[in-house]
């Protein structure tokens, strides 16, 4: 049976982790049509950058950590070679459409993009990580949290 987390850690750290999304939407806004604005809708994009490269990143540390265990119990259905493949490939797939998003496309363009790419790496997480019950309360936690992420950036993007 799985344990749950035994730290409140993961609570503090990812709802702390909306103060820029939120903090930079607000003051963008406040700055709207100024160079200010412009450059504060630029560090939460950069922001938002790091973020999805986080949450890609999650898989790798799930691959790495389960491929210790005795027991498939924790592949939802996969055997552990299927399950570290689809692990590691999906591990790089946000932080590589991030860099896409955020190299070739203007910014205004990038933060709506990354709004969709928050959205995909939410949606992949659900499916991926629902049928492994332990995740429960991270996916609880990355409901808020993209949601929170998404209006920030999108409030960014119509004041920028």
């Amino acid at each position: 049976m799985a344990q749950a987390l035994k730290t409140h850690w993961m609570n503090v750290l990812g709802y702390a982790g909306l103060i820029p999304f939120l903090g930079l939407a607000v003051l963008t806004g406040i700055y709207t049509g100024t160079e200010t604005a412009d450059q504060l809708a630029n560090y939460n994009l950069i922001y938002a950058l790091c973020i999805v490269s986080f949450l890609g990143a999650v898989h790798w540390g799930l691959a790495i950590s389960l491929s210790s265990q005795d027991q498939a119990t924790y592949l939802a259905g996969l055997d552990q070679a299927e399950f570290e493949t689809r692990s590691f490939i999906w591990g790089v797939t946000p932080s590589l459409l991030a860099w896409l998003a955020g190299a070739f496309s203007p910014p205004q363009f990038t933060l709506w993009i990354l709004v969709l790419i928050l959205v995909l790496v939410w949606l992949v997480d659900q499916r991926f990580l629902k049928p492994m019950k332990a995740f429960d309360a991270y996916l609880r936690l990355r409901n808020h949290l993209t949601l929170g992420a998404i209006l920030g950036l999108l409030v960014t993007a119509c004041f920028a």
